[in-house]
């Protein structure tokens, strides 16, 4: 019944966001004349149908895209065949992406439930005495720990686990987890006296591991009788390959690289040198229609017409190699000419921003183990967000250094815009969150570029105020094994 109750919602909540989307889309196009801001808005309902519903999120993407196409066809807006074609097809792209992610996620969360039921079954049925606490206090018993020392476990959950160790004993095995904690071992094996509820004794050997119980830091401890010592050793390994195997199974880490910014970024990457080929076009134009400027000028203008084409097909380029890449490759990595790229890419925008740019490089840098083409998605970002910035002030100037500094590379960025309040300096790495105006970003830029720079090992710091701009921080441990030539 909840079920289907949960379904029903999901089915309603897609179905207005959907009825949205068209709404949205005839308004954008009829009214606004605009047909690239409401298509973003599909990402949400496939999102969510595909987190839902696995690759069923086909169906509603293929949905969408008819919708976009339609609207092509009935002449709204001004989009051109071929992007609305690849809107189509970023679609069911994003919807295969996120179903496939969707399927194996509860795939593994069904094999898990599986496990987990087996392993608390394995521990019940268990002849190895077993008990976790977590503070220095019981949480959990099983049957033959509880048998072994003649308590229930109501009586153990809550009792602090000092209480059934034997007194003359309890100093060993302090000294044994203080050489565990100093050690940073994860296990420890001993063997002690234990009190029973009959103050009998009882030698056991210990076994006593970290583990994660009920999604909280525990110790996990295993008591084996002496006497039977060979046979619980085997026990022993059978537990510790169980955990192993739950660990693995738990330690699932996915990255869905947000490449919505970027693909709205291509459009407008490319609208500038396509804006200077419009300009030069129509002045060589006005030119020779009415019989004025040298011929030495407008050949000038065609020199700049081809430069804008050849900045074009090389925004593609590095567009293309950037989306292309999809497993982190770590290799040596010169950052100065990470971030000399970076500036030269970007460049024809700072021009026309009229931003002056900085870049004071320390020489022969050591090198950084690192993945070239994800370092570059790091400084473009920060690169074009103090773009923006700058975009309504006075003075725009871009300073960008780069040092060696404490086994590590510090690059700073730091720019004469906007800024940012104080208690927004972390906020700002948080996914979604945006200090731009509507519809320049969605927020996830920084998000992105931080996880990037962790899996580096590195990180990233931002300070700024209001009206006096904002400096980032990118710090890179390095690599001995060279120079960066």
């Amino acid at each position: 019944m909840v079920k289907n109750r949960t379904l029903l919602f999901q089915i309603i909540v897609v179905v207005i966001l959907l009825v949205s989307y068209i709404g949205f889309g005839v308004y954008m196009n009829m009214v606004q004349h605009i047909n690239i801001v409401f298509s973003h808005l599909a990402y949400i309902p496939i999102t969510l149908a595909g987190l839902w519903w696995g690759k069923k999120s086909l169906i509603i993407a293929a949905f969408l895209s008819i919708v976009l196409l339609i609207f092509h066809v009935v002449g709204f807006g001004a989009g051109e065949t071929l992007w609305d074609l690849t809107r189509s097809l970023i679609f069911i792209t994003v919807a295969f992406c996120i179903g496939i992610l969707s399927d194996h996620i509860k795939k593994n969360k069904d094999a898990l439930s599986i496990s987990e039921e087996k392993y608390r079954t394995l521990i019940e049925k268990s002849l190895t005495g077993i008990y976790v606490y977590r503070e220095e206090k019981v949480v959990f018993a099983n049957s033959r720990f509880c048998n072994m020392l003649g308590y229930s476990l109501e009586d153990l959950v809550g009792t602090p686990a000092w209480d059934f160790i034997y007194k003359p004993d309890r100093e060993k095995v302090k000294t044994i987890i203080e050489s565990r904690k100093s050690s940073k071992l994860s296990d420890a094996f001993y063997e002690i006296r234990l009190l029973d509820k009959k103050d009998n004794i009882i030698w056991v050997d210990v076994s006593s591991s970290y583990t994660i119980f009920e999604g909280t830091p525990a110790i996990i401890v295993n008591l084996y009788d002496i006497s039977e010592k060979k046979e619980t050793e085997r026990k022993e390994k059978e537990l510790s390959e169980l955990t192993k195997v739950q660990e693995e199974q738990l330690v699932h880490s996915t990255r869905l690289a947000e490449l919505g910014e970027m693909a709205a970024g291509i459009a407008h990457e490319i609208n500038q040198p396509l804006t200077g080929i419009k300009n030069f076009a129509k002045n060589t134009q006005y030119m020779l229609e009415n019989k004025i400027g040298s011929s030495e000028e407008i050949s000038e203008n065609l020199r700049l017409i081809s430069e804008q084409v050849d900045r074009t097909a090389k925004i593609i380029s590095q567009m293309r190699e950037l989306t292309r890449k999809s497993e982190k490759k770590l290799e040596p990595v010169n950052i100065n000419a990470v971030i000399v790229e970076c500036v030269e890419f970007l460049h024809p925008q700072l021009k026309l921003s009229g931003i002056k740019v900085i870049c004071q490089l320390k020489p022969d840098l050591p090198v950084v183990l690192g993945d070239r083409i994800r370092l570059s998605q790091v400084f473009l970002n920060i690169i074009a967000n103090a773009k923006q910035a700058m975009e309504e002030e006075e003075t725009r100037e871009l300073n960008i250094d780069s040092f060696f500094e404490k086994e590590s590379i510090k690059v700073t960025i730091s720019d004469m815009g906007r800024g940012f309040n104080p208690e927004d300096r972390d906020k700002i790495f948080h996914p979604f969150y945006t200090t731009k105006k509507a519809g320049q970003g969605t927020g996830l830029g920084l998000s992105i570029s931080l996880s990037i720079i962790k899996d580096h090992n590195g990180e990233i710091l931002a300070t700024g105020k209001p009206g006096l701009g904002a400096v980032f921080e990118v710090h890179l441990p390095v690599v001995n094994i060279g120079k960066a030539s």
